[in-house]
């Protein structure tokens, strides 16, 4: 006796579903500190980055790509944002 599984969804539809709510789960995931960090780090000017680095107790700024990040390095700024 053969039995076959019935869906009220056709199959594309269930696909659809599973990848909306596979996307809803582990979106939060991606979010993890350092991207976040490099989000509220950039900056347009350099002056920017600068005032933002003095924020932190920490020097200079360095470019990242057209934007401006506070503090020396890119290792500085971690630690100082762990340390804020």
């Amino acid at each position: 006796m053969n039995q076959r599984h019935t869906s009220p969804l056709p199959p594309c539809r269930r696909w659809a579903l599973l990848g909306g709510l596979a996307a809803a789960t582990f979106a939060p995931l991606l979010n993890t500190a350092p991207v976040a960090a490099h989000m509220k780090g950039m900056f347009k000017t350099k002056l920017e980055a600068e005032q933002r680095a003095a924020e932190l107790k920490c020097k200079g700024a360095f470019a990242m790509g057209s934007l401006w990040m506070p503090c020396a390095n890119e290792q500085v700024l971690h630690k100082a944002l762990q340390n804020e």
